[in-house]
C-alpha cells in the first residue's frame, strides 16, 4: 500500500471516529497555518523546522513542537497522534511529549511539497477486554506549514551544505556544543541559539564557517553562562548570500547551581483562581530581579521588575493573572542567574 494511501486512509478512520464520539464534535478539522492551540488550551502544535540529509534527497523530516496543559477537561487528553501527508502516522503520549515536546516525522518530500498538511489529533486511550489498549481520537486539526509561499512560515531553502552531527555536553565551563559537517559551500557563519522552553530562541554566539570544502570539518562552542534546567540548543547555518537554515534542535540539562542564590516559587501550585502568592528570595544584593510567565508557546504575558537587597523575600499578589488557565513556565532573572518553575494556573 503506497503511503499517501495510507495517510488518507488514517485520515478516513480519524473522521470516523472524531464524528462518532459525542465529545469531538465540537471541533472538527480545526485549521491551524503554522501553530495552533485549542480554544480550551488544552495542546499546543507548531511547525519548528525541515531538515534534509541534502538538496536532493527524497525524503524530510519535519520537526513539530507539541505542548499538552493540564487539569480540567485537558486531563481527557491522553497523547496526539501525528499524521503527516507523505509519511507514516506515529503516536506520542503524554508522558513522551512531558520528556520532549519535539516531534520528528520523515515525509516524501515531493509529497509533502505539494500538500505541506498534518493531521495532529488528541486522543483518548481506553482498555477493552480481549482488545486491549485502544486509542480514539478526540479533536483533529488540519496543520498547514505554507511552504515556498508568500509570506511562508516554512520554506524549505536546500543549502550547500551537509550537517552530518549536533550534540551538546555539560562540562566544568558550561555546555559544549559540537557539530561537523560533510562538505560545505559558500558557508559563510553558523549562529548559536538556546531557548528555556523550546519555542523563543535567542542568538548565544556565532562561529565562522569554512566557505567551500569537500572533506569533514568539525566545529565547537561553549555556553559559558548556560540556563539552569533542561534547555534548548540549536544552529542556523547561514550561506555567504544570506540565505540560512536551521539545524535539528537538541535537548540538554544543566544542574541547577543558582537555585540556592536564587528562588522563585508560586504557592499553591496549582493556583485557583488567582489565590496564590509569588515570592522571590535570595536575590543577589542591590540586582534587579526580572519576573516573567510566558506561556509554552514562548509568549511573555506578564512581566515585572522587584528591586532589592539581599537575603529579602517580595510577594506579590497574583490578581492580574486570574484570566489566564493552563500551564505557564515561571522565570526570574537577576545578575546572570536565571532559574524557571512550571506552574499550573486553573
Amino acid at each position: 500500500m503506497k503511503i499517501f494511501t495510507f495517510c488518507r486512509l488514517f485520515i478516513c478512520i480519524l473522521l470516523f471516529f472524531t464524528v462518532s464520539l459525542p465529545e469531538a464534535k465540537a471541533q472538527l478539522l480545526a485549521v491551524g497555518v503554522c501553530d495552533y492551540e485549542d480554544p480550551q488550551g488544552c495542546f499546543y502544535v507548531a511547525y519548528e523546522t525541515v531538515q534534509e540529509a541534502s538538496p536532493t534527497s527524497t525524503n524530510l523530516v519535519v520537526v513539530i513542537s507539541a505542548f499538552l496543559n493540564q487539569g480540567g477537561s485537558c486531563n481527557n487528553v491522553d497523547g496526539l497522534i501525528f499524521a503527516p501527508v507523505g509519511g507514516l502516522p506515529i503516536t506520542r503520549t503524554r508522558a513522551q511529549l512531558a520528556a520532549t515536546s519535539f516531534v520528528e516525522l520523515t515525509v516524501n518530500r515531493a509529497l509533502f511539497t505539494a500538500t505541506p498538511d498534518i493531521i495532529i489529533s488528541t486522543y483518548r486511550a481506553i482498555t477493552i477486554p480481549i482488545f486491549g489498549e485502544i486509542t480514539f481520537p478526540t479533536e483533529v486539526v488540519d496543520l498547514q506549514a505554507r511552504i515556498d509561499g508568500d509570506n511562508a512560515c516554512l520554506p524549505i531553502t536546500p543549502l550547500p551544505v551537509e550537517l552530518i552531527s549536533f550534540d551538546g555536553t555539560v562540562t566544568d565551563n558550561g555546555v559544549e556544543l559540537a557539530w561537523s559537517t560533510a562538505s560545505e559551500q559558500n558557508n559563510s557563519h553558523f549562529e548559536v541559539e538556546r531557548s528555556a522552553a523550546g519555542s523563543a530562541f535567542e542568538q548565544v554566539g556565532k562561529v565562522d564557517g569554512h566557505g567551500n570544502s569537500n572533506t569533514r570539518i568539525s566545529y565547537s562552542y561553549t555556553d559559558g553562562a548556560p540556563l539552569p534546567g533542561q534547555s534548548y540548543y540549536r544552529l542556523k547555518q547561514v550561506d555567504e548570500n544570506g540565505q540560512y537554515e536551521y539545524s535539528k534542535v537538541i535537548a540538554v540539562t544543566m544542574a541547577d547551581n543558582g537555585a540556592e542564590g536564587l528562588q522563585v516559587t508560586l504557592a499553591p501550585n496549582p493556583c485557583q483562581n488567582g489565590d496564590c502568592q509569588l515570592r522571590v528570595r535570595h536575590a543577589t544584593d542591590a540586582t534587579e530581579t526580572r519576573l516573567e510567565l510566558a506561556d509554552l508557546a514562548g509568549r511573555v504575558l506578564y512581566t515585572t521588575t522587584i528591586r532589592h537587597g539581599s537575603n529579602r523575600s517580595v510577594t506579590l499578589p497574583m490578581q492580574e493573572l486570574q484570566a489566564y488557565k493552563g500551564l505557564y513556565m515561571l522565570s526570574a532573572i537577576s545578575g546572570n542567574k536565571v532559574v524557571r518553575q512550571r506552574v499550573l494556573l486553573k
